[in-house]
């Protein structure tokens, strides 16, 4: 099936490209979408839901359980050859790190050799606390 860039996969991708940083609901998208005066015709709900599973398939939007719950929290991955790296989140303040090629191949070769388990990459992201958040909660 062609791929093509609609008007409305153009503003989404933008959006969440400014907000890299920042991880959505569907709902909360569309929201901030609405209040964004440069988007002058903002896609609709259906049209976000029906764009975000292919963003997340091709690689460009990494998908996340928040928390206990059933919702999913979308959000942009940055950069060249994100499918052949890990990602790690901070389950405090959000950011997505990337980790290094050579960090995770040498992970992916070790959980491989020790537990004949291969790794798919493009869908697996580390969750923790990153060194500023961990700073924080030591200062308190």
């Amino acid at each position: 099936m062609a791929q093509y860039q609609t008007e409305q996969k153009r503003i989404l991708l933008a959006y969440l490209k400014a907000h890299s940083e920042e991880a959505f609901t569907i709902e909360e998208l569309c929201e901030r979408l609405k209040s964004e005066p440069a988007v002058v015709s903002p896609p609709g709900k259906s049209t976000v839901y029906r764009i975000m599973p292919r963003l997340v398939e091709e690689g460009l939007v990494k998908r996340f359980v928040e928390g206990n719950s059933r919702k999913f929290l979308y959000q942009m991955v940055c950069g060249a050859h994100c499918d052949s790296h890990l990602h790690m989140k901070c389950s405090v303040c959000g950011k997505l790190y990337h980790m290094g090629d050579e960090e995770s191949e040498a992970l992916f070769m070790q959980v491989m050799k020790r537990h004949r388990f291969q790794i798919d990459e493009g869908k697996t992201v580390l969750f923790g606390q990153c060194e500023g958040c961990c700073r924080r909660e030591e200062e308190r």
